[in-house]
């Protein structure tokens, strides 16, 4: 009797139920806090993962910013999802159920958010970054249009003086606003030691007036000529225009030319993605027989 009273004193009304069925009182579930910082860690790890990818992939050549479809990124994004996915796998065999229930429950909404996102991420690279239908009206084998423009220092740049140094490398960008934009030009201002050792002169052309080129080589600390077209003269009868129907300023679309000391054109680089830009190692490769036969 004594024994019975001190089951019930400890464990509760119910207990002296359990001994008389014979049956073992009710203990708590152990801690496993190994099980419980693993299922966070993965859970955490995926929603990092993800985040770097968002972040890094407008200014990461290894994401595949200049491919056509950038699989490094969607495959991080893949495992970002595999991570959480794992983490939550591993919280559902946690025996307390209080525990489970919270590190499941956030395991299964980052799930749900890197599904989401990650989808969105891939719709927005294969269909949010396309150019519009255009058609250049220039090829391999043409003369560059003749030019007389602007630069952000208030410079006049015509191709006749371009053309004076050698190769030209003439750079169509979108404008200050596009983050791929500025990738390019934060590229080339990288590499011009490369690109001068190779005898390419780079110049850059938009539709941006000249106070926003002026603020934009400030940003990017770049000596980069960055002419602006902002009428369009030179832009618009290459077909590298577009135009938005809400009101919105014009804009280019992207193109790289590498132009020989007689104006001709000897390499050209367009995409449907205004997202996709070529390396710097294809515009040397393309000038080297271009410089050897000098």
């Amino acid at each position: 009797m004594a024994d019975e009273s001190a089951v019930e004193e400890t464990a509760g009304p119910g207990a002296r139920d359990l001994v008389e069925a014979g049956a073992a009182p009710w203990r708590p579930p152990p801690a496993q806090p190994a099980r419980f910082v693993l299922a966070l860690a993965l859970v955490a790890a995926g929603a990092a993962l993800y985040g770097f990818v968002l972040t890094e992939f407008w200014s990461s050549p290894s994401l595949g910013i200049h491919d056509r479809i950038p699989y490094p990124a969607y495959l991080l994004i893949a495992g970002s999802l595999m991570l959480a996915l794992a983490g939550l796998r591993l919280s559902l065999g946690i025996w307390s159920p209080h525990a489970k229930l919270g590190i499941g429950m956030l395991g299964l909404f980052t799930c749900v958010a890197l599904g989401v996102g990650g989808g969105r991420f891939a719709s927005y690279t294969l269909r949010g970054t396309l150019n519009p239908a255009f058609t250049l009206h220039l090829a391999i084998g043409d003369r560059f249009p003749g030019f007389t423009l602007h630069d952000q220092h208030g410079a006049i740049h015509t191709l006749h003086d371009s053309l004076a140094r050698g190769l030209t490398l003439i750079v169509v960008y979108r404008g200050d606003f596009c983050p791929f934009a500025r990738f390019e030009l934060a590229e080339l201002t990288a590499h011009a030691r490369e690109l001068d050792a190779a005898g390419i002169h780079p110049i850059a052309i938009s539709t941006d007036p000249i106070d926003r080129s002026i603020k934009l080589a400030a940003f990017l600390n770049t000596d980069i000529p960055l002419l602006s077209d902002q009428s369009e003269a030179l832009l618009g009868p290459l077909g590298l225009i577009q135009h938005h129907r809400n009101g919105e300023p014009d804009n280019s679309i992207p193109g790289w030319f590498l132009v020989d000391s007689s104006g001709v054109v000897r390499w050209v680089f367009t995409s449907p993605y205004y997202r996709e830009l070529p390396r710097i190692a294809s515009v040397v490769d393309a000038a080297r027989p271009l410089s050897a036969s000098r």
